[in-house]
């Protein structure tokens, strides 16, 4: 169906924009210069235009426009960048914010890059094209409510080699304070700042690349953070705690052991894809995840509580969430939500990310 959109009809639409943009105005003057202009008109290009959104393009669909100042504007232009992010998540917050129900969400995407000389370029995994190639990473945060959704901070990943070379950092004007940090460091970083900033979330999700680090999961469950992680299919847990000892010194030579080792003769960890696959029926049940644009989707769902490996050692008490779609596809997720927490729950938070 073709909508037919009046004369007034944009003028409502730009005027909306306006109103949108105006809570954030403040964040595009200092004491010595103001983009708020700059900044409008950036914002109505990105909307407007359907092919690529650089500066000069940009210029031929919104009026009274210069390419040269908006280039200055992005490229130079001091604006407060934390600014607009923490009024960002007041507004969500304000909109869509729901402490018991709402949740956020790490994840990373590519954007492809040529040439060397925007932060961060270099050849590297780019997920939104599932290979390698020259681009840039950004780690994201994203909030969702049922079916509201939005993005809510993010961070540029800047690769070691990149963090360590002062030539590159000088040239593409990369600040004195910012230092290496791993992906999974700068998702913690926006967790930790949308707490303090009053986000209202019960939860965090994310994919397997955070949900296979066990120093990050840890780090959550001190934090208080309620996570659900997805995890790969070769993740080892242990159904049972196995017991664990200081094995003592064999003969009188030598130091005498300190670290605790697994006590001769209890078993081993098992893959998840394994056990999922031992489990009996009557461990399944049928539950609802949520409703689509066609049709309810259900699953059949196993929640078992396991103990997590670390350092081959038994590590937190966790829910396993074994999951298998009606697509054929099976998931695997863990969970430090207390043990009384029931299968309906943690199936909300399983395909909250989704």
């Amino acid at each position: 169906m073709h909508m037919k959109l009046s004369f007034d009809d944009l003028g409502a639409v730009t005027g909306e924009l306006k109103v949108f943009h105006s809570p954030y105005s403040d964040f595009f003057r200092n004491k010595t210069q103001k983009s708020i202009k700059q900044a409008l008109q950036y914002l109505q290009g990105q909307i407007v235009l359907t092919e690529r959104g650089n500066m000069t393009n940009i210029e031929r669909v919104v009026p009274d426009c210069d390419h040269q100042s908006l280039q200055h504007f992005i490229s130079n232009s001091q604006w407060d960048e934390e600014g607009v992010i923490s009024e960002l998540q007041r507004q969500v917050s304000e909109l869509i914010g729901n402490p018991v129900h709402g949740s956020v969400h790490l994840d990373e995407s590519g954007f492809l890059k040529d040439g060397e000389n925007s932060v961060g370029v270099k050849r590297q995994y780019c997920g939104r094209f599932g290979k390698v190639d020259n681009c840039q990473v950004g780690v994201f945060l994203g909030y969702t409510f049922w079916s509201y959704r939005t993005l809510i901070d993010k961070r540029l990943y800047l690769p070691e080699d990149w963090a360590n070379d002062p030539v590159r950092r000088e040239r593409c004007g990369v600040p004195d304070n910012i230092s290496f940090k791993t992906k999974a460091e700068l998702g913690l970083e926006m967790l930790l700042k949308a707490r303090e900033r009053g986000v209202p979330f019960a939860w965090t999700g994310m994919d397997c690349f955070y949900g296979q680090q066990p120093w990050f999961l840890d780090s959550l469950d001190r934090e208080s953070f309620l996570y659900i992680a997805d995890i790969p299919s070769d993740t080892r847990v242990w159904r049972e705690r196995p017991e664990v000892e200081v094995p003592k010194r064999k003969g009188k030579r030598g130091r005498h052991p300190t670290r605790k080792q697994l006590i001769e003769g209890e078993p081993e960890p098992i893959e998840v894809r394994t056990l999922v696959e031992e489990l009996p029926d009557d461990a399944w049940g049928h539950i609802f995840l949520r409703d689509s644009e066609r049709k309810e989707i259900w699953c059949d769902m196993a929640c078992l509580r396991i103990y997590q490996v670390r350092d081959e050692l038994p590590g937190p008490e966790s829910w396993l969430i074994l999951r298998k779609d009606d697509n054929g596809e099976k998931k695997f997720q863990l969970s430090n939500a207390s043990r009384n927490t029931k299968m309906s729950r943690l199936a909300e938070m399983s395909c909250s990310r989704y």
